[in-house]
């Protein structure tokens, strides 16, 4: 226990001196996703959204967010739909480029034509580029790895994501 408040007093010691970015963002992106397993692969198509809350910037580099994400993934009678919420590590770089990391963890419902249904949870892995384009608009291209615990875990859907974040506040 000493040990937890010693690693507790240091966490705060480290966020503490970061700003408070505080600026709410909604996004959305057309997605594609390898839903893969032993016997086979398809490829689904459908839209990532999302909505990003900005908390402290650390360091004056890194802004930390949350992210609440809906992923809506569908091709001829099979679907793979999920929520997702965790942090977000952005480091704005030059030219309006800023690179970013992500976990999220949530659950993801499952269905195929042949009536194979599964509800389970979902670990995501996500990381990506936005590029500003205007003081309220970004572009967006992102990756994702992720592990959906249903079916016994066969499916590690990987899904490359490109879109527009709005910003609600100007930046």
């Amino acid at each position: 226990m000493k040990y937890g408040w010693a690693v507790l007093l240091l966490l705060v010691g480290v966020i503490a001196p970061g700003a408070a970015h505080a600026q709410a963002s909604v996004y959305g992106e057309f997605s594609a996703s390898e839903l893969k397993n032993l016997t086979s692969t398809t490829i689904l198509y459908g839209a990532t959204t999302g909505i990003l809350y900005d908390g402290v910037k650390i360091h004056d580099r890194i802004i930390v967010a949350a992210d609440i994400q809906g992923r809506f993934l569908h091709k001829s009678g099979e679907n793979l739909n999920g929520v997702t919420i965790g942090p977000r590590f952005e480091v704005p770089i030059a030219h309006g480029f800023a690179p970013y990391g992500e976990f999220l963890v949530g659950f993801a419902r499952y269905n195929d034509p042949n009536n194979t249904a599964s509800t389970d949870a979902t670990m995501q892995l996500n990381a990506g580029l936005a590029k500003q384009m205007s003081p309220h608009i970004d572009l967006v291209g992102d990756y994702s790895y992720a592990q959906y615990y249903g079916l016994g875990g066969a499916y590690n859907p990987k899904t490359f994501s490109v879109g527009i974040i709005y910003h609600l506040v100007k930046r």
